[in-house]
C-alpha cells in the first residue's frame, strides 16, 4: 500500500496527448507507484513510496514541457530542474526543425531553385495542416488558446487545418495564382499577431503548429515559421516583378 500521496496542479495541458506525457514523465520518477492525471481539473495525483521526492516529482513535469503552480515546491524547484526544461524545450522544436528541412530538401530535390517556393509552401501546408488532423480536437483546444479569431469563433479551430490542406494541394496545383498568395499572406499575418502576443506576454503554452502529435512550445522559432511563410507569399506575389 503506499506510504505517500501527492497532488499537483499542472498548467499546459490542453489535450488527451498531454495527460498521457504528464502520465509518463511522473511515473519514471524514482519511488512512484500510481499516478492519475485529471485533464478537466488540471492535477495530478501521484501515490508511491515514503522517500517520493516532491521536488522529483515537479521536475519530471517541467522536463516534460509542462508547469506546476500553486505551492512553494514549484518555485522551489531545483536547478536542475530548470536545466531539464531548458533542454526538453530545445529537444521540443527537433520535429519542427526536421518537417521544415525535409520539405525544403524535397522541393529542391524536386524541381531544384526554380519553382522551390511554391513547392515548399505546398509541401509545407501539406504536412502541417495534415498533423493537425491526426487529433483535430485536440488542435482544436490548443490553438484557441492563442488564435484571436479560434479564441471567440471555435468553428475557425476546426476549420483551419482544413484550410492549410487546401492552401497545400492549390500551391502544388497551381503555384503562379496570385489570388492564392494574397490569401496564404493575409491567413499567415493574421496568425502571426496571437503567435506574437502570446510569445511577448511569456505565456507557456503549447504550440499547435504541428497538432498535439509533438509537444512544441511557443516560441519565437513559432513567429519565424509564420513570418516566414508570410515572407514567401509575399515574394511570390510581388517579388517577380521587382526582377529586371
Amino acid at each position: 500500500m503506499p506510504d505517500r500521496f501527492e497532488r499537483l496542479h499542472v498548467t499546459g495541458m490542453t489535450c488527451s496527448s498531454c495527460v498521457a506525457r504528464v502520465e509518463s514523465a511522473l511515473t519514471t520518477v524514482s519511488g512512484v507507484e500510481h499516478v492519475h492525471v485529471d485533464l478537466k481539473q488540471g492535477t495530478a495525483m501521484v501515490s508511491g513510496e515514503h522517500g517520493l521526492s516532491r521536488e522529483g516529482l515537479v521536475a519530471a513535469v517541467v522536463g516534460a514541457g509542462y508547469a506546476v503552480e500553486g505551492d512553494a515546491a514549484a518555485h522551489d524547484a531545483s536547478d536542475s530542474a530548470v536545466k531539464v526544461s531548458a533542454e526538453s524545450s530545445l529537444n521540443s522544436l527537433a520535429p519542427l526543425c526536421v518537417a521544415v528541412a525535409l520539405i525544403g530538401a524535397g522541393s529542391l530535390a524536386s524541381g531544384g531553385i526554380e519553382g522551390f517556393m511554391g513547392r515548399f509552401m505546398g509541401g509545407f501546408f501539406l504536412v502541417f495542416g495534415g498533423l493537425k488532423l491526426l487529433d483535430l480536437r485536440g488542435f482544436v483546444s490548443a490553438y484557441a488558446m492563442y488564435d484571436l479569431l479560434a479564441a471567440r469563433l471555435g468553428a475557425y479551430g476546426w476549420i483551419y487545418p482544413f484550410l492549410e490542406v487546401a492552401l497545400g494541394l492549390a500551391y502544388l496545383a497551381t503555384p503562379n495564382w496570385p489570388t492564392l498568395h494574397a490569401f496564404a499572406l493575409g491567413l499567415m499575418l493574421f496568425s502571426s499577431v496571437g503567435v506574437i502576443q502570446a510569445v511577448s506576454r511569456g505565456e507557456k503554452l503549447k504550440c499547435a503548429c504541428m497538432g498535439t502529435a509533438f509537444n512544441l512550445p511557443m516560441t519565437t522559432v513559432t513567429v519565424v515559421e509564420d513570418l516566414g511563410m508570410a515572407a514567401m507569399a509575399a515574394w511570390m506575389l510581388w517579388g517577380p516583378s521587382l526582377l529586371p
